[in-house]
């Protein structure tokens, strides 16, 4: 969002707030933060396969070098 502020907080601090959350506040944080999480381990998982895919073709001999690469884009191929 355009106009956020960040400010940092000790983490010490943030437990603290926490800590004094109504309960129905801190369920609403956890399932707030296990959809960050899931997000985040979604892409890292989805990032994590695909180097291993990039790996496995390179060591199988399946890339084009950027030479390569570069002579057929002059080619026009």
């Amino acid at each position: 969002m355009a106009g956020d502020i960040k400010v940092p907080v000790p983490f010490e601090t943030l437990l603290g707030s926490i800590a004094e959350l109504s309960l129905e506040d801190k369920v609403l944080l956890r399932e707030s933060l296990d959809e960050q999480i899931e997000a985040v381990a979604e892409e890292n998982s989805e990032t994590e396969i695909e180097v291993r895919e990039a790996r496995n073709a390179y060591e199988h001999g399946d890339y084009v070098s950027v030479e390569d690469y570069l002579t057929r884009r002059q080619r026009g191929g």
